[in-house]
């Protein structure tokens, strides 16, 4: 019976510290609970699997027309032409007849300038990127209006500007002798700048 007392203090002690910890327990619960962890770990999860997964097309994000072989510009002629004709010129056909000059005649020389094309192709890229890509969004395809597709009207414009004027009949294209082509007393001056930037000393 003396020690009935002893072992009852002893059970309570320990009922106690488990009580104790039973609280603690339940705070660190409470602030897992707070940090919304079941969510967390999804969103890691989508990342992860982003990451992991095998990209469904081996096609470069960025195409760089001077890299390709003739075979790879032709298939790149290919997608540029289903595009430029199956959804600019059908979803946005004033932009479509501005920006090739088919608003002030009806054929035009586009086709023929490399930077018309580059333009092209980044218009294109950029339309996939808003409404095409597995992430786009209603901002994405803001900027696309709002931003670049009258940027490519602008630029296109510009390039054709000296096609357009005083040149009548064929299909447009003025021959110019010096687009695209290297000068070579432009090409020595720079050279001698060059030169004077990195000596300091003036050539003779």
């Amino acid at each position: 019976m003396t020690d009935q007392p002893k072992e009852t203090k002893a059970l309570w002690e320990r009922s106690r510290d488990l009580g104790q910890r039973l609280d603690k327990v339940n705070e660190r619960l409470e602030t897992l609970e707070g940090q919304n962890l079941a969510d967390r770990v999804q969103e890691l999860s989508l990342v992860v699997k982003k990451l992991a997964d095998k990209p469904k097309s081996d096609a470069p994000a960025v195409w760089n027309w001077n890299a390709f072989t003739s075979q790879q510009q032709a298939n790149a002629w290919d997608v540029l032409m289903q595009w430029v004709e199956g959804t600019f010129r059908v979803r946005w056909p004033r932009s479509y007849k501005e920006m090739l000059g088919y608003s002030e005649r009806p054929s035009s020389c586009w086709w023929q300038h490399p930077d018309m094309v580059e333009s092209l192709t980044s218009l294109m890229m950029s339309h996939h990127w808003a409404y095409l890509d597995a992430e786009a969004s209603p901002l994405r395809v803001a900027e696309f209006l709002g931003r670049w597709l009258p940027d490519a009207v602008r630029q296109g414009k510009f390039i054709l500007e000296e096609c357009r004027s005083g040149y009548e009949g064929g299909n447009g294209h003025k021959l110019d002798l010096f687009e695209n082509k290297q000068i070579a007393a432009d090409h020595e001056q720079l050279k001698q700048y060059l030169h004077t930037l990195r000596t300091g000393e003036i050539p003779s």
